[in-house]
């Protein structure tokens, strides 16, 4: 039998995983929570660029929480805060995850900020509030998708595993952002901000969404993290642009942003993830490249040393570096499911799953009678 999912969110991300749910016969689609009106009534088909299947779109959660679904995946906006602290801007999911695990549901999520709780002002409050809705739901919850969730962790620490005597792990994502159409979102990150004004909550934002990845990563090699590190280097637009995605960037304002979150043991940066972050490609022309539009690359200084390059936007997908990822984020999520399913209940990352191998992915692409 399809294992029953409802896919809570629409947008970048969410849309993308209602494709591969549709296109998936291990899952039945039995549900779809949006967050605007204009989407109310619309098939799940038309959302994610397919042919209608008659799931409507829906902005009452309670009537979805009353089907008999076994997994939400759980994709809302994220206003970038620590989910941990009551009041803040990202604590209303936090609410709401609490919400759907009690009911009984298996939650996947790629929010950032809940891969550890490490990095956060009240650790264990974050973490017994999970738990005690998992286990009052008898079901699981975790946290991962693309970066943080495969490139950040998964894939340097199985990379870790093919060589000795690592002395530092460094992971990069360089991406062109000029497509993403939150310009709220990037306006809190920086872009788009003279740099004389760019608010503590940007720089913030960032330890929030990656400062748990060092944690786990140190959970996995069996070390602990005694701090974090924050670097954050700009790029200014030398003119005023649009971007793709409608945001106007004026000329000497933030359009490149360059950042790094470091797990410290003594003064030793351990684990380093880096991001180089532009609106437009020849924005900080200096900065670290990948392919020709952008992707990400696995360092590991090791015995041998041994280092991973991947490209994005190749022939055949979206186009897109920054679309490829948002794509990939939501497979990892869709592929998680009979892991969070098998999961005992409770919160988990990775490291308590059974590895994700790319179950139900393959596509055959001759008919069996030509077999």
């Amino acid at each position: 039998m399809p294992t029953k999912v409802i896919q809570w969110g629409t947008g970048y991300t969410g849309a993308f995983a209602l494709r591969y749910l549709l296109n998936n016969p291990a899952y039945e689609l039995v549900g779809v929570k949006c967050v605007t009106e204009a989407k109310v009534g619309m098939d799940a088909g038309q959302l994610a660029g397919l042919a209608p299947v008659g799931v409507k779109a829906t902005r009452d959660g309670e009537a979805l929480l009353a089907t008999d679904a076994e997994v939400v995946l759980y994709m809302p906006r994220d206003a970038l805060a620590d989910p941990s602290v009551p009041g803040s801007a990202s604590r209303g999911w936090y609410d709401e995850l609490v919400t759907i695990l009690e009911a009984g549901k298996n939650v996947i999520t790629p929010l950032c900020s809940g891969t550890h709780y490490g990095h956060l002002a009240d650790p264990q409050g974050f973490l017994a509030g999970l738990d005690q809705a998992c286990q009052k739901g008898g079901v699981s919850v975790v946290f991962f998708g693309f970066d943080p969730g495969f490139l950040t962790d998964v894939l340097p620490l199985t990379m870790a595993s093919a060589v000795g005597e690592v002395t530092q792990i460094r992971t990069y994502e360089v991406l062109l952002y000029a497509e993403y159409t939150e310009a709220e979102t990037l306006r809190q990150l920086g872009f788009g901000v003279d740099p004389q004004n760019l608010p503590p909550e940007g720089i913030e934002s960032l330890r929030n969404l990656w400062g748990g990845v060092p944690y786990l990563v140190a959970d996995a090699i069996g070390i602990a993290i005694d701090d974090i590190g924050v670097e954050v280097d700009v790029a200014l637009a030398p003119d005023s642009f649009v971007t793709p995605g409608g945001m106007t960037i004026d000329a000497g304002t933030i359009a490149g942003i360059r950042f790094s979150i470091s797990g410290l043991v003594g003064d030793e940066q351990i684990f380093v993830i880096n991001h180089v972050t532009r609106m437009r490609a020849d924005i900080g022309s200096d900065w670290p490249t990948v392919g020709e539009h952008g992707g990400y690359r696995v360092e590991i200084d090791s015995y041998p040393p041994f280092v991973g390059e991947f490209p994005m936007a190749l022939p055949g997908g979206t186009g897109s570096s920054f679309t490829d990822a948002m794509a990939m984020t939501a497979a990892r999520c869709v592929n998680a499911i009979d892991a969070i399913v098998a999961a005992t209940p409770g919160y988990k990352t990775f490291l308590d799953l059974k590895p994700l191998v790319g179950q139900h992915t393959i596509r055959l692409r001759a008919p069996a009678s030509a077999r």
